[in-house]
């Protein structure tokens, strides 16, 4: 253990640094009450996390040049762990890299990318790194096939066939017959009950309580939350790093959208922080 303390102290003293200087919510209930892009621009050059990627770009007037910028501040941040990281650290990160290229609130990336992370997880030396990785990658991968299981069915009406197309042919804590279950599941009821009785519902393992639709971002917050708890000196506070800072810009490109469109500032906070109500 301390040995992992030793090699994770400089990536895990960058990674806390970085966190302190996330958005917080006053920020944001800030940015909803702005009128204008512009509004929104100048508060951004004043925090310490997006100044520094403003400067030589005085001419920056435009919602897309903003957004532009915003998102190049995830691969500056990316760039600066990857620094600190030793050889391990740093092949771990390569694994998450191809998913900071899209500004999706879901990860939008090919089927092959994951099962190719999957079979790379398995090399590594660690045992701790491996548990990290496919806690991360894992849980990712199950409630993304969940997911698009659960709109297949409920908005598209895809049959099994359909959807088995779409899905990452890897499973972690879903059992191969709970896989095969929900994705021959005829009626959406039928699916969220199979889905109840999932680990992810179930026992000491639960992540989540069963809603009216599944939720993937509820999910990977709790399954970030717990691993950091169990591996503070892991990867694991760097890839939730990461996934807080996507949140971030998907959080900041919507709030500039509502603010070009002049939506109120209640209805934008409603989109961006759901639990802030009106």
């Amino acid at each position: 253990m301390a040995g992992e303390l030793l090699q994770y102290s400089g990536l895990a003293t960058k990674t806390r640094a970085m966190h302190s200087r996330l958005l917080k919510r006053e920020d944001y209930e800030r940015i909803t009450e702005f009128q204008t892009v512009q509004e929104t621009i100048g508060f951004l050059r004043e925090q310490e996390s997006y100044g520094k990627i403003y400067g030589g770009h005085e001419e920056i007037k435009h919602r897309g040049q903003v957004e532009a910028l915003i998102h190049n501040s995830i691969l500056e941040d990316y760039r600066k762990l990857y620094r600190f990281g030793n050889g391990s650290q740093r092949e771990a990160m390569e694994l998450y890299f191809a998913q900071l290229q899209y500004g999706e609130s879901v990860p939008h990336v090919e089927v092959s990318y994951f099962v190719e992370v999957w079979k790379r997880i398995g090399k590594f030396s660690g045992k701790q790194m491996r548990q990290v990785l496919r806690e991360v990658f894992g849980t990712q991968i199950d409630w993304l096939n969940i997911m698009w299981m659960y709109r297949g069915k409920q908005f598209f009406k895809q049959g099994p066939e359909d959807i088995e197309k779409l899905l990452i042919p890897v499973q972690y804590k879903l059992k191969k017959a709970e896989w095969i279950r929900l994705l021959e599941a005829e009626h959406i009821e039928e699916f969220c009950r199979i889905l109840g009785d999932t680990i992810y519902f179930k026992g000491r393992e639960a992540l989540v309580r069963m809603q009216d639709e599944v939720s993937y971002h509820q999910v990977m917050e709790r399954m970030y939350r717990r691993a950091c708890q169990k591996y503070p000196a892991s990867m694991a506070p760097v890839f939730y790093y990461f996934y807080e800072k996507e949140q971030e810009i998907e959080h900041l490109t919507t709030a500039l959208e509502g603010i070009r469109y002049q939506v109120p500032a209640k209805d934008i906070r409603a989109l961006i922080l759901p639990s802030m109500g009106a």
